[in-house]
């Protein structure tokens, strides 16, 4: 089930800004209390929503997860770039992951890396992660780095020499520093 914020019906093939998908927790449980629908969805979302949270609620052995809920999933090469300060810095730079180089912030949200392209973009400010405040903490805020099969949200040194990632799902947590 895919919407935009607005309530409407994303095109088909699309991840909605707002997206119930069972594709999206096959690397961890999805979170409990997931955020509602827009207004706008159909009623069906709103009910499936609910009977989703309604039996995560109720079983005492589901785990903490730290995957998204419904909102963020929807992660567009570019996307927020314009306007955002951190991304017309970060543009254009070269780092290593893991101590490992190859990874380089190409203009308008084309990502390389040693194991494939990605994209990266700015990450929508007051959406919930469940990154346990990771973003929330980055005095300007944080972009996102979104390569094989994993979504990432990474918080940059004010200096702009290392970085902190998330790995969303897991919280797998990698650092970066910048090489060019």
């Amino acid at each position: 089930l895919e919407y935009t914020l607005a309530g409407r019906p994303q095109g088909p093939g699309t991840i909605g800004e707002w997206s119930l998908d069972k594709r999206h927790y096959g690397g961890a449980y999805p979170p409990r209390h997931m955020q509602p629908p827009p207004s706008g969805a159909s009623d069906g979302t709103g009910w499936l929503l609910e009977a989703w949270n309604e039996a995560s609620g109720n079983i005492s052995t589901w785990p903490e997860s730290l995957a998204m809920g419904t909102v963020g999933w929807r992660r567009v090469k570019g996307q927020g770039i314009d306007g955002s300060p951190l991304a017309s810095r970060v543009s254009g730079t070269e780092w290593s992951w893991a101590g490992i180089p190859g990874l380089a912030f190409h203009p308008g949200g084309e990502l390389k890396t040693p194991w494939g392209s990605g994209v990266w973009g700015a990450a929508p400010k007051g959406v919930d992660f469940h990154d346990k405040g990771f973003c929330a903490s980055a005095a300007e805020g944080c972009l996102f780095a979104d390569f094989g099969g994993a979504l990432h949200n990474v918080r940059f040194e004010a200096d702009l020499r290392r970085f902190d990632s998330f790995r969303l799902g897991d919280g797998t947590n990698v650092k970066g520093e910048r090489k060019a």
